[in-house]
């Protein structure tokens, strides 16, 4: 018998390390058109396992035409604040993270914006309280955030979010909920036999593998899979070069402190040089902007002083704190010491976040269709970050002078646990977030 459920997964992987209205928005509310850091789960239960039996080849799947040609952006949409409520909710997230974190804002808004689309008129209420999605062009905002990420995908960096809809291959999604998938989320549609989990589990499991360039392999298992109705997933891909990369001979083993107090050795990347960058000072914590080539993407650091620690500055930051770093940076020469590091996030079930705000496994789903409910929502991420960049980058953002270097504005040495964020500029959309406290693990 199948269980008439939507499985939402939103996965995402990172590797910031240099190389390596006359519309049809159909809103459902009122428009009708190196080292290794494995992340520690919530408090509440959370991880889900996705351990993958040997790889089945699977049938050749059929890959649905969109129904619907995918819309421009609308300049009018209110994408500021679909993404101050999409940034406010993954900051949520990550502070439900124990230890070691990495997630991504983007991805999983993105997810539920589309699902959104489907939800019953009670669900669609938490979502939108959750999420702070506006109550009117919320597909429209969405797809316009989603065409200017886009924009910052030139070489070299890459930059891709994209959206698939596996529904069992017996099971008609409503029209209404199909257009919007594809005008505003670029939602392509792959029918799997649910019933037939490996097979069902090894094709989403190879598209989330070729969209993230295999470091995703498995984002769920055929426990997972099978007898669903229609698994949704989103995917974001980010490989980007710093604008001033690391040079890998001044790379050396040093301590890092963990929270326990405990020290660490790992490999530190270090400029030569003190080099002008961004940076924020606060009475809590120091702040320093590590641009990307093309100049759309930034990684943030917030390192809290010794004396304050990483627990005081989470409580006191918001989103909207992050993403305003960049209205208060002065710039000036900073030398910066950080660790290369591996974060992993695996399977995660979001409702351990998600319910105590009221959504939980059974919400309604009707709008995708008739008596459909929501059964699972899963969350994984992978981030690298190393000191490599271009070749040409690397010729020619890195000066050697022969005098002594000038005295920096600010020395950054970021050995003991703190935050990062990747921000897209244009937008002011957190991409990716997360906190470092032992990169040994």
């Amino acid at each position: 018998m199948k269980i008439i459920g939507l499985l939402i997964v939103c996965c995402l992987l990172v590797s910031a390390c240099g190389a390596s209205d006359t519309d049809t928005d159909t809103d459902t509310d009122t428009d009708t058109n190196t080292v290794t850091a494995t992340v520690s789960e919530p408090t509440a239960p959370s991880k889900v396992s996705a351990t993958a039996t040997a790889v089945v080849e699977p049938e050749v799947p059929t890959l649905l035409e969109p129904t619907v040609v995918r819309l421009p952006a609308d300049p009018a949409a209110p994408t500021d604040e679909w993404v101050g409520g999409v940034n406010a909710a993954g900051w949520e997230f990550h502070r439900h993270l124990r230890g070691n974190a990495v997630s991504s804002p983007m991805s999983i808004g993105v997810a539920f914006s589309l699902s959104r689309a489907g939800a019953s008129a009670d669900s669609g209420a938490i979502l939108d309280e959750i999420f702070r999605f506006p109550p009117t062009g919320l597909h429209r905002a969405a797809n316009a955030v989603d065409l200017r990420l886009a924009e910052a995908s030139v070489e070299p960096t890459t930059l891709e979010v994209a959206n698939r809809l596996f529904p069992d291959d017996g099971f008609e999604l409503l029209p209404t909920f199909i257009d919007t998938a594809s005008a505003h989320y670029g939602a392509s549609i792959q029918p799997v036999n649910t019933a037939d989990a490996a097979n069902a589990s090894n094709t989403i499991n190879r598209w989330v593998t070729d969209s993230t360039r295999g470091l995703i392999p498995v984002i769920v298992s055929e426990d997972v899979v099978r007898n669903q109705e229609l698994i949704l997933v989103n995917t974001v891909y980010l490989k980007a070069d710093w604008l001033v990369p690391f040079l890998p001979e001044l790379t050396s083993v040093e301590d890092f402190t963990t929270a326990e107090g405990e020290p660490v050795a790992v490999p530190f990347m270090s400029d030569y040089n003190p080099v002008v960058r961004p940076f924020v000072q606060m009475p809590q914590f120091d702040a320093v902007k590590l641009p990307y080539e093309g100049g759309e993407l930034a990684m943030w650091l917030i390192l809290p002083h010794e004396s304050v620690g990483l627990p005081a500055v989470e409580e006191s930051l918001s989103a909207e704190t992050l993403t305003g770093l960049d209205d208060i940076a002065q710039e000036g020469l900073v030398h910066l010491t950080m660790p290369k590091w591996e974060q992993a996030l695996p399977p995660t079930d979001l409702f351990g976040w998600l319910c105590p705000l009221g959504f939980c496994a059974g919400a309604g789903f009707d709008g995708i269709a008739p008596g459909v409910f929501i059964t699972a929502a899963l969350h994984g991420a992978k981030v690298i970050v190393d000191e490599k960049g271009t070749e040409a980058a690397a010729a020619t953002a890195i000066s050697f002078a022969d005098s002594a270097p000038p005295e920096p504005d600010l020395v950054f040495v970021a050995d003991r646990p703190f935050l990062w964020a990747i921000t897209h500029l244009d937008t002011a959309a957190i991409l990716f977030m997360g906190r470092l406290v032992n990169p040994s693990e």
